[in-house]
C-alpha cells in the first residue's frame, strides 16, 4: 500500500555548476564525490548537465530498488547507452524478455555444470603460470584480464576445431582488447553530453570500431554453432535449445546478444577484482602464506569453494568489498514510486554505488583496513540487505556470481601454490575509474616458495 505520509523532496548535492551540473566533480573525482553526498540523506539528486539524476546512498534504498520493487524499475541510462553496441542481451533487456532469457541461460551456471568446468579452468591458469620464470616481472593486469577471457570464451566457443586451443587463446587476446575500449565508451556516453561523447578527441571511432568488432566476432560463433552444432560450446547448445517459455530456442540474433553481455559482464570484472587480490598479496605476505597453506591442503578432485578454502574465499569477499570494481550502476523508474519517503516521477534515472555501500563505516568498522577476517566477526547475513551488493541483488543479481568466484579461487590457487609475487620497486599502485576501477598497472615480480 502507498504511504500516505508526505513525500520528502531529495537535497540537491552541493557544489552545482550552470549548465554542467555535477559533471565537474564526477570527472575529477569521481567516487570521492559519490562518497561525499551519502551524508546528506537516503537519496540525492545530482545533475548530469541540466538531465536530473538520483543517487541511491542507503542500504534500505539500495534493497527497496533493487529487491522490493524491482519490477517498477528498468535499466536505465547507462544500459541505453550500452544496447546499440551489445544489443538486448541480459545486461540490457528488462521485464518478460529478460526473465525469459534469464530462464534459457540459467542451466549454463548450475552448480553442477561450473563443477564440470573447473578442470578446463584450471588447465588455463596452469599453462599460464606455469611459463613463468624466477625473478620475471609480469604484469598481471594485462595477463589477467587475457586468462579471464580465454577462460570465459573456452565456455562460450568450441575448442573442438582444427586450430584447437590456441585458436580460443587468439580469440581471446582479442575480445580482451575489445572489451575495454568498448566499456570505456559506454562510460563516456553515459555521463557525457551526446555532442561530446561523440568526439573523436575522447575516442569515439575507436569504440564504435571495437563494438562492431565484437558484434562480428560472436556472430561468427553462433553461425559456426548453428552450422555444425557439434562446435558448439556448452553455452551456445543450450541458448538453442527450446525452453518451455520459448520452444525454438534463441534465434542468431539473440543468442549472439547473450554472447556479447556474457563477455561484457564475465571477464573485464572478473579480471579488475583478480588484479586487486593480487595487489592486496603483493602487499601483505602473511596473506599469501595463508592462502598458499590453505590451496596447497585442498584434497584432490575438491572443488574450490567457501567449505573448502575458506580464509581464500573470505579474502575475495574482502577484495570486492573494498575494491569493487563496478563502482557505479543506474536503474530507470518504470512508473511513478516512492522509495525511502521520496516520490519519483515515472523515467526518473537513479545510481547506485556498491563501491562506496561498501565503505561505510556504520557497518564495516575501519573500512578502509583490508581485513579478510572481519567476515567473521559480522557475517554477510547479519549485515543490513543492500549493504553488500557485490553482484547486485534481485531479479537482476549476476547470473554468474558463483562462476566468477570459482575462476577466481582456480586461478589464485594456481599462482599462490606455485609463486610469491610482489610489488616493483618504485611503481606505487594507484586506481583508474573510467567504466571500471582498476590499477594504472600492476607489474609483479614472481620467485617460487622457498623448499619446505
Amino acid at each position: 500500500m502507498r504511504s500516505t505520509t508526505a513525500p520528502v523532496t531529495a537535497p540537491v548535492a552541493p557544489g552545482r555548476f550552470p549548465l554542467l551540473g555535477h559533471l565537474p566533480q564526477l570527472a575529477v573525482q569521481r567516487v570521492e564525490f559519490l562518497q561525499s553526498v551519502r551524508a546528506r540523506g537516503d537519496i540525492v539528486r545530482i545533475f548530469l548537465g541540466n538531465r536530473p539524476v538520483f543517487v541511491l546512498n542507503s542500504p534500505e534504498a539500495v534493497h527497496d530498488v533493487l529487491l522490493k520493487q524491482s519490477r517498477k524499475f528498468g535499466k536505465g541510462l547507462l544500459f541505453d547507452v550500452a544496447r546499440p553496441f551489445i544489443g538486448n542481451g541480459i545486461i540490457t533487456s528488462d521485464r518478460d524478455f529478460h526473465l525469459r532469457q534469464r530462464r534459457a541461460l540459467q542451466p549454463a551456471f548450475h552448480r553442477d555444470s561450473i563443477a564440470a568446468s573447473v578442470g578446463t579452468m584450471t588447465d588455463i591458469a596452469e599453462e599460464q603460470v606455469s611459463s613463468w620464470r624466477p625473478g620475471q616481472v609480469i604484469a598481471m593486469d594485462l595477463v589477467l584480464r587475457r586468462m579471464m577471457t580465454v577462460m570465459l570464451v573456452s565456455t562460450l566457443f568450441s575448442t573442438e576445431r582444427p586450430d584447437g586451443a590456441a585458436a580460443v587463446a587468439e580469440l581471446g587476446e582479442r575480445v580482451a582488447e575489445q572489451l575495454t575500449t568498448v566499456m570505456r565508451g559506454v562510460f563516456v556516453g553515459t555521463v557525457l553530453p551526446a555532442p561530446i561523447a561523440s568526439s573523436r578527441l575522447l575516442g569515439h571511432r575507436r569504440y564504435l570500431a571495437a563494438a562492431a568488432a565484437l558484434r562480428e566476432l560472436a556472430d561468427t560463433a553462433v553461425r559456426q554453432a548453428r552450422q555444425d552444432p557439434a562446435a558448439g560450446g556448452d553455452l551456445l547448445s543450450i541458448m538453442f535449445a527450446g525452453t518451455p517459455g520459448n520452444p525454438q530456442g534463441m534465434t542468431d540474433v539473440e543468442a549472439r546478444d547473450e554472447l556479447l553481455s556474457l563477455l561484457m559482464a564475465g571477464a573485464e570484472t572478473t579480471s579488475t577484482t583478480l588484479a586487486w587480490a593480487l595487489h592486496e598479496i603483493g602487499r601483505r605476505p602473511e596473506l599469501t602464506e595463508r592462502i598458499r597453506a590453505e590451496c596447497d591442503a585442498l584434497p584432490a578432485g575438491a572443488l574450490p569453494g567457501a567449505a573448502t578454502l575458506p580464509f581464500t574465499e573470505r579474502f575475495l569477499r574482502e577484495v570486492l568489498r573494498l575494491h569493487q570494481p563496478s563502482w557505479l550502476l543506474m536503474r530507470r523508474a518504470l512508473e511513478p514510486v516512492r522509495v525511502r519517503g521520496v516520490d519519483l516521477p515515472q523515467g526518473a534515472e537513479l545510481i547506485y554505488s556498491a563501491l562506496t555501500m561498501h565503505r561505510d563505516p556504520a557497518h564495516y568498522p575501519d573500512p578502509l583496513r583490508f581485513h579478510p577476517d572481519r567476515w567473521l566477526d559480522r557475517p554477510e547475513k547479519d549485515l543490513p540487505p543492500g549493504a553488500y551488493v557485490p553482484f547486485a541483488l534481485g531479479n537482476r543479481k549476476c547470473i554468474g556470481d558463483h562462476f566468477a568466484m570459482t575462476e577466481m579461487l582456480v586461478v589464485l590457487r594456481s599462482i599462490v601454490s606455485r609463486w610469491r609475487p610482489r610489488p616493483v620497486e618504485g611503481h606505487r599502485v594507484r586506481p583508474v575509474v573510467h567504466a571500471l576501477i582498476r590499477p594504472n598497472a600492476l607489474p609483479m615480480r614472481v620467485s617460487p616458495w622457498p623448499a619446505d
